[in-house]
């Protein structure tokens, strides 16, 4: 008796496909839980990616201002001891701010985050509830005796 062909590749990822095609029509979830879950990084990294941009600015900012004022210092620490401290006076003044800024804007990109989650999870809920009610008409459309 003749062993019986052993399937190919072809069928094999043919059969592949065909399982995975059916398990994404038995998941309604699937589709509007992926389309959202890239749109949310992609909404997620242009905020980081604007916050990270004005927090770069900030500490060259930060730099330039510290490299004045230390100048500023080596140039008057005998001569002029008063410019020494309202060089070094202003370089912490404009740092507490640039912190205060830091802390603003940081509230600020988590809570845009937080806001772009919670909308793309009711997004995707009502879209799953609306594909599974089709898929359940669908189903029972196709599985109906007539009458």
């Amino acid at each position: 008796m003749a062993k019986p062909a052993a399937p190919s590749d072809a069928d094999m990822v043919t059969d592949l496909s065909h399982q995975t095609l059916a398990a994404f029509r038995l998941n309604p979830l699937t589709g509007p839980l992926a389309r959202h879950f890239w749109e949310i990084q992609e909404q997620l990294l242009c905020e980081a990616e604007e916050f990270s941009q004005h927090w770069f600015a900030r500490r060259h900012t930060a730099a330039r201002s510290a490299l004045k004022a230390s100048e500023a210092a080596a140039g008057n620490t005998v001569a002029n001891p008063a410019a020494v401290m309202k060089a070094l006076s202003e370089w912490q003044l404009h740092s507490a701010e640039r912190i205060a800024q830091d802390m603003q804007e940081w509230a600020g990109f988590c809570a845009r985050c937080a806001g772009h989650l919670a909308k793309a999870e009711v997004e995707t809920g009502q879209e799953a509830l609306e594909k599974a009610s089709d898929e359940i008409a669908m189903i029972k459309t196709e599985h109906s005796d007539p009458v």
